[in-house]
């Protein structure tokens, strides 16, 4: 393939990917343009591959569609695949099995009897018993009601093993990040300093006392 031919289609490929994000963020072709501080006509010569977007253009991008700028550059294929792949039904039917289990094995630990916790919620033990079985689908506000009288939070049943946890859990370790300080963040996206971050995170496991202990010893040395 010529180097001419080989741009060609790189344009074409970049350009149905930023088709396919802006498309997926419902967006048109006239506010996705604004977005990016362009026209209309641009925007979409970049989706057909006739022009090719600037890289500053790509960033500001992502940034509005709230998307890493890699999706946009060279999208991972595997990850789209898992997710076309995902059997909602499975997957719903799999969850309020579990939150069923996770409800019947701790209303048996505190010795509560299911007939006690369906009436403290304002339910039949006959429902109780389906959700317990994961037969039926709980609702959201049952779920509330029973997890307060068992003593536990909502936080308590919510998925972090399969495919939508990992996602929470990726989620929730962004927000994190994005919690510290600019210096912080800078500090810990430098592969240099990932001794040092390993240093912090089994010092913060140490028991306190000997963490005095060792504090002092060093102290010693260094006096």
């Amino acid at each position: 393939m010529t180097d001419s031919a080989a741009l060609t289609l790189r344009a074409k490929m970049l350009g149905a990917i930023i088709r396919e994000a802006r498309t997926e963020a419902h967006l048109s072709l006239s506010e996705a343009a604004e977005m990016i501080g362009t026209t209309r006509g641009i925007l979409s010569s970049y989706e057909h591959g006739r022009r090719i977007i600037s890289l500053p253009e790509l960033e500001l991008l992502a940034f509005h569609l709230d998307t890493p700028l890699d999706s946009l550059i060279a999208p991972t294929a595997p990850e789209k695949d898992e997710r076309d792949e995902f059997d909602p039904e499975v997957f719903l039917s799999l969850r309020q099995r579990i939150i069923g289990a996770l409800v019947r094995k701790r209303r048996s630990d505190t010795g509560m009897t299911m007939k006690a916790l369906a009436e403290s919620i304002g339910i039949s033990s006959r429902s109780m018993g389906s959700y317990e079985r994961g037969e039926k689908s709980i609702p959201f506000t049952d779920l509330e009601l029973i997890v307060e009288a068992l003593g536990q939070s909502i936080e308590d049943y919510i998925d972090d093993e399969g495919p939508v946890g990992e996602w929470l859990t990726t989620n929730k370790a962004f927000k994190n990040f994005m919690d510290f300080s600019p210096e912080i963040r800078e500090f810990l996206c430098k592969p240099g300093n990932e001794t040092y971050v390993q240093i912090a995170k089994q010092l913060s496991e140490i028991p306190v006392e000997k963490l005095r202990i060792l504090a002092e010893t060093l102290l010693d040395i260094t006096l």
